[in-house]
């Protein structure tokens, strides 16, 4: 990699970190979601003889949370309220009801700003003290043994994190009311686990090194603070897409598929440019075609198709490409530019102005009394390795397989 690659790089993962959360709300998010734990295990909760499990799920979970665009819009923090009943012994409609009195309980011991609200599958809380957080909470039951004889009746064979699964609640759904062993499953933490294994190389190595510089265990380092090249691209691919959507957020592409297609995709890249130029080639490798339906499996759950709607509504899958097609461009403009400020204010339009700004700043300051400074040149895009991928990543987005 050339000292230009090398730098531009180095503002990317600048750049990247000024679209994280920052660090006192992560704190924040595990305080608040312990708050709600011990509420439901208090000994007068309706849920506490059921040994209540409270965690989060999604973009909080996986590490990849990004600001939002403006700063009046709220994060989203996904939870599990996961109860230990079977099945057999409760409906979808009365585990929501069990859980929601709760919910509704705390929000009045907490001065919600605004009453608990039913969605179609969680309850959702928004707090009253100025801090931009709602909370989704999802009802949940344990799944593993009924998932795994589901898989198996489909020919598949279950894997470890099947034992992960759960049953969830959904109130559109014709038997939502009475008792019955059919409700939608999920499985975030197996979700999670199959994330952090297409990592774990360089989050190993990049917990070792924080525990090393804080003079601390490795156990005693919360993993928030650790974030490898995987999760600083997704962070920079999830808001090139809010942007570039800005006026279409309904046909948008989905976090899930983002996440999933670049995990795929990833291959332990040790920095965030390398990792993006691959991961934006490599996405349409994952994409399957399942009967002429194109299918991007959930990695824990192979019957789950992550681009289900795409067939209803072709500009969801037209969009993805389109934007894939975006993300290479430019990540080849940028890499035209003559020195690494200028190639980093080329993305502005993409990644906002502020935080683009912020990254050049926060990598100014980092390179003070360093002999590398904002300003080396770059004659041509990154050379890719001929034998794996095109020469350069100025290519056009490959079909994926099967079409």
């Amino acid at each position: 990699m050339t000292i230009y690659a090398q730098q531009f790089s180095s503002v990317l993962e600048a750049i990247a970190k000024e679209l994280d959360i920052p660090e006192g709300y992560y704190e924040l998010a595990v305080e608040r979601y312990e708050s709600i734990g011990k509420s439901l295990e208090r000994d007068e909760s309706i849920v506490a003889q059921y040994s209540p499990l409270v965690y989060p799920q999604g973009s909080f979970l996986l590490g990849t949370v990004t600001k939002p665009i403006s700063e009046k819009d709220e994060y989203d923090l996904d939870l599990v309220s996961e109860l230990n009943l079977l099945k057999d012994s409760i409906s979808q409609a009365d585990l929501k009801k069990l859980v929601g009195d709760e919910i509704k309980f705390y929000a009045g011991e907490h001065n919600m700003k605004s009453p608990v609200k039913e969605g179609r599958r969680c309850w959702t809380l928004h707090y009253a003290d100025g801090v931009q957080f709602h909370v989704d909470i999802l009802p949940a039951i344990p799944d593993a043994k009924l998932f795994k004889e589901f898989l198996e009746s489909k020919g598949y064979s279950p894997s470890n994190l099947s034992d992960l699964a759960i049953a969830i609640t959904d109130n559109t759904l014709a038997n939502y009311n009475r008792i019955d062993p059919d409700w939608p499953c999920s499985n975030p933490k197996g979700y999670a686990a199959w994330f952090r294994s297409r990592m774990e190389v360089r989050f190993n190595e990049k917990l070792k090194a924080f525990a090393e510089s804080m003079q601390l265990r490795v156990e005693e380092v919360p993993e928030y603070k650790v974030k490898t090249p995987l999760q600083r691209a997704i962070q920079i691919l999830k808001r090139h897409r809010d942007l570039l959507f800005v006026n279409e957020s309904d046909d948008k592409p989905i976090s899930i598929i983002i996440t999933t297609l670049a995990g795929h995709a990833y291959n332990n890249e040790s920095d965030i440019l390398t990792a993006l130029q691959n991961i934006v080639v490599d996405m349409p490798r994952y994409i399957q075609q399942n009967d002429g339906v194109v299918w991007i499996p959930n990695p824990v759950n192979p019957l789950e198709n992550f681009a289900d709607k795409w067939a209803d509504h072709p500009q969801r899958k037209e969009n993805f490409y389109k934007w894939l097609s975006e993300v290479q461009k430019d990540l080849n403009a940028a890499l035209e530019q003559p020195d690494v400020r200028k190639a980093a204010e080329s993305l502005k339009s993409r990644l906002g102005e502020r935080v683009i700004n912020e990254g050049i700043r926060s990598f100014h300051e980092a390179q003070k009394g360093s002999a590398a400074i904002l300003g080396a040149k770059a004659s041509r895009p990154i050379k890719k390795d001929a034998n794996k991928r095109a020469e350069t990543v100025r290519v056009t987005p490959k079909k994926p397989f099967g079409r």
